[in-house]
């Protein structure tokens, strides 16, 4: 395990992107696996309720791939081993487990060994209430000092970056959030950042208040849910499609009386996404029958004055042409020339029209 300088300054390259929107996993496993003389890398990443979130491999063969995410991921003995471990933690297989212990286990006997890995080096890179995700090496012989040499040297200020690294990218998401989170108060939308899985990483002061407010949305054990088991039932589903094919779903949940709740589940920004796993975006709106319409928002979407837009709004919460003149202390005759030039304008025939239309907004 010679620290070569070429090697380590490619390494050290790499994982200088890892603050970039979309790191590159692949390069920065692919060289750091060089650094260090394994046989392969890998970047591994488990939600709270220790599912497998992602795996990002080099030099796994993709039997060897398809047989950890399909089954193996379940018995692993250093994710099993390492659940209460903090950031910074180095796990080896060589020091961890007596041979013999370590062999009469489905995960050694199963896995390791069909796969030629003899000896597993892994370093805890995030754990919190979310996620766990580690960075590893897995060798085709033992070297029981490997693991001093990966703490000591080049190899320890390689790691100290990655970690530092990580850290400034969880700062930067954190700014992220927060612009995020202003921008979608300001227009009155709650917002939550959540997994495919919807473990919720992050959600808005509004949308904390609407999850705890008796009207069917909640978080439990960490979980976006709804109470209603087919409204849930949906609502998984739709987190799962966006997340395999990247087209936004939405869904509505009555929130009250003549009230609900628009649900708009899309990507996130890369900027936002965690360790190695796309991360997903829900927007709640919350939406009432009997709320007037904005009249500033009809006047700019429909192309109209800031008159004739206080009169659609006066039809559209069920008012007569008469009513809206009274209303607005206007006579009958000048609201009934508005509403004409509002036919004209948007393209109606009747008033029912420029009432549906008012609607959608």
């Amino acid at each position: 395990m010679p620290q070569h300088p070429i090697a380590v300054r490619r390494a050290t390259e790499a994982v200088s992107h890892l603050v970039d929107p979309d790191p590159p996993w692949q390069d920065i496993l692919r060289t750091a696996r060089d650094m260090v003389g394994a046989d392969s890398g890998t970047l591994i990443v488990f939600d709270a309720r220790h599912n497998l979130l992602n795996l990002s491999a080099i030099g796994f063969s993709k039997t060897c791939a398809a047989d950890y995410q399909n089954h193996y991921y379940r018995c692993d003995v250093l994710e099993r081993d390492s659940r209460l471990s903090p950031c910074g933690t180095w796990l080896d297989t060589a020091r961890m487990y007596p041979r013999g212990q370590l062999q009469r286990t489905e995960f050694y006997t199963d896995f390791m060994v069909k796969h030629r890995m003899a000896q597993i080096l892994s370093l805890v890179v995030e754990s919190n209430a979310v996620m766990r995700a580690a960075v590893g090496f897995q060798r085709s012989t033992v070297d029981a000092k490997a693991c001093d040499r990966l703490q000591s040297g080049a190899f320890a200020g390689y790691f100290r970056m990655l970690r530092s690294q990580l850290a400034r990218r969880e700062s930067m998401l954190a700014i992220g959030w927060r612009a995020i989170e202003s921008a979608f108060t300001d227009v009155g939308e709650a917002v939550l950042l959540i997994s495919k899985d919807a473990m919720v990483d992050k959600m808005s002061t509004l949308a904390a208040r609407y999850v705890d407010d008796g009207h069917g949305w909640n978080v439990r054990g960490g979980r976006l849910r709804h109470a209603d088991g087919k409204l849930q039932a949906l609502f998984e589903s739709h987190c799962l499609a966006v997340a395999r094919d990247g087209q936004a779903r939405s869904l509505a949940s009555a929130s009250g009386w003549g009230e609900l709740f628009w649900i708009d589940i899309s990507m996130a920004p890369d900027a936002l996404n965690l360790i190695g796993g796309r991360m997903l975006l829900v927007r709640m709106r919350r939406k009432s029958a009997f709320a007037p319409p904005d009249v500033d928002r009809l006047e700019s979407v429909f192309a109209i004055t800031h008159a004739e837009a206080a009169v659609l709004a006066g039809l559209a919460t069920g008012h007569s042409v008469d009513e809206v003149a009274m209303l607005r202390h206007a006579s009958v005759l000048t609201v009934r020339k508005q509403v004409a030039s509002l036919l004209h304008k948007m393209e109606c025939s009747r008033q029912s029209e420029l009432v549906r239309l008012a609607s959608l907004l």
